[in-house]
């Protein structure tokens, strides 16, 4: 039933314009957006003919589901791999995907995790011989048509450390674009609905912090008007019915990780989502 329902909404989204895959081949490159089911965590890895992005790494004893399919670019490193905040969900996977994978370019936050994972990453970080980038100010890059701008936080302290301490990553491609959110909570939504650096609205949206609700969630959703959502989750915990039911206000579709790696392939005009 889940595949079903899956090419059912394809269906409909082409319908109301959004396009086939096909009808564009040849016609302009592809991006290519994969959100791993590796539990309630993060792991998204974006894929343009040239380039690649990994945004987080999931848990340690997830690492291998990132593995498996990294292993399969022939030996290439990841040219930038961006770790939104040091919780064990997002950086818990960083230190074997450095060692087996690598990646020419890191950015991270600018503050101290505590976690033996975030150990563990500073130890890979110094095998390697790498020095991160700490995101201070908004970083730009620009790469195979795509335009994507990190977003680092406004503040030295918060009430949700780690959470609030979030990279947000804006990409634009063409005429879409793609907002991945971290763990953002209630202070750093206000920095976002707050900030002017790129408008809020965006076609994708990463949902903040796995679906949990915040007092602000709701501005936060109304204001990013996603077409699609992605919220990264475990069965156990698949997100706040009240942010699911936002997003349906919305008119976005919901996707769970919890349900399987989800797969998104954009042209910049058409967006086409499934589900493995």
């Amino acid at each position: 039933m889940k595949r079903y329902l899956l090419i059912l909404f394809t269906v409909l989204l082409f319908s109301s314009g959004c396009g086939k895959r096909g009808q564009a081949a040849g016609e302009r490159e592809e991006i290519k957006i994969t959100f791993f089911d590796v539990g309630k965590g993060d792991a998204i890895l974006i894929e343009t003919e040239n380039t690649s992005m990994l945004i987080d790494a999931g848990y340690d004893d997830t690492a291998e589901v990132l593995l498996d399919y990294l292993r399969q670019r022939d030996g290439e490193p990841l040219d930038y791999l961006v770790i939104t905040h040091f919780d064990k969900d997002h950086v818990g996977g960083a230190d074997h995907v450095l060692k087996d994978v690598g990646a020419e370019q890191i950015f991270q936050p600018d503050y101290e995790g505590d976690s033996g994972q975030y150990q563990e990453y500073l130890e890979a970080l110094d095998a390697a011989g790498q020095q991160p980038e700490l995101v201070t100010d908004t970083r730009s890059l620009s790469f195979d048509g795509a335009e994507c701008l990190i977003y680092p936080p406004q503040k030295q302290e918060y009430e949700e450390e780690d959470n609030d301490f979030s990279l947000v990553i804006s990409m634009t491609y063409n005429e879409q674009r793609f907002l991945f959110a971290g763990d953002c909570e209630k202070e750093r939504l206000k920095e976002l609905l707050n900030q002017t650096e790129f408008d809020l609205e965006h076609d994708l949206l990463k949902v903040p912090h796995h679906g949990r609700k915040e007092k602000n969630s709701e501005e936060f959703l109304e204001a990013v008007s996603p077409k699609a959502a992605v919220i990264t989750c475990s069965e156990e915990e698949p997100g706040d019915d009240k942010v699911q039911k936002i997003l349906r206000q919305t008119g976005a579709q919901t996707y769970f990780t919890s349900e399987g790696t989800i797969t998104c392939i954009s042209d910049g005009e058409h967006m086409e989502i499934w589900q493995e």
